[in-house]
């Protein structure tokens, strides 16, 4: 009995020392796939925003009165939302939180511009978009296997 006991609690450490290690390296795939499947799904979700769609950013007399600036506005909100949703769901590493705080940031300028002067809330929503589109390809360049669309080009 004493003769295989020490190799015996050296095979029973290294058993242990592994499965320790494939539990660590599934734990760090598993937050690595969660991580890329919650960005690909706010890419996703920005990329069918009619909001930010390409259009006429022309000036909107009386805007403010009318259901579609309510409308873009409570879309820009809720891109917001998703935006911070993700930020909480991703690590916190400057290549995966920097564009998701800019994309904060310019939903944040829209809403701030358009409550300011919303005949121009137009303009401002292609601004959000040409701001939004470097970001979603920053943001896709942060891991491998995430697709970039144009923010708003899914929308019709």
């Amino acid at each position: 009995m004493w003769d295989s006991f020490f190799p015996d609690v050296v095979v029973a450490f290294v058993g242990a020392l592994l499965t320790v290690l494939i539990a660590l390296v599934t734990y760090m795939l598993k937050i690595r796939l969660d991580e890329k499947r919650a960005i690909q799904s706010l890419i996703d979700e920005l990329h069918r925003r009619r909001a930010i769609a390409d259009g006429p950013e022309s000036v909107i007399r009386g805007a403010e009165e009318l259901p579609d600036f309510v409308r873009a506005n409570a879309s820009v909100v809720s891109m917001r939302t998703e935006i911070r949703s993700t930020r909480d769901r991703v690590r916190q590493v400057d290549s995966l939180q920097g564009p998701l705080s800019e994309m904060t940031r310019a939903c944040n300028r829209y809403l701030e511009l358009s409550a300011a002067s919303p005949d121009f809330y137009a303009r401002y929503l292609g601004d959000l978009r040409r701001e939004l589109t470097p970001l979603v390809s920053q943001l896709a360049g942060s891991r491998r296997g995430i697709v970039a669309h144009q923010p708003g080009g899914g929308a019709f």
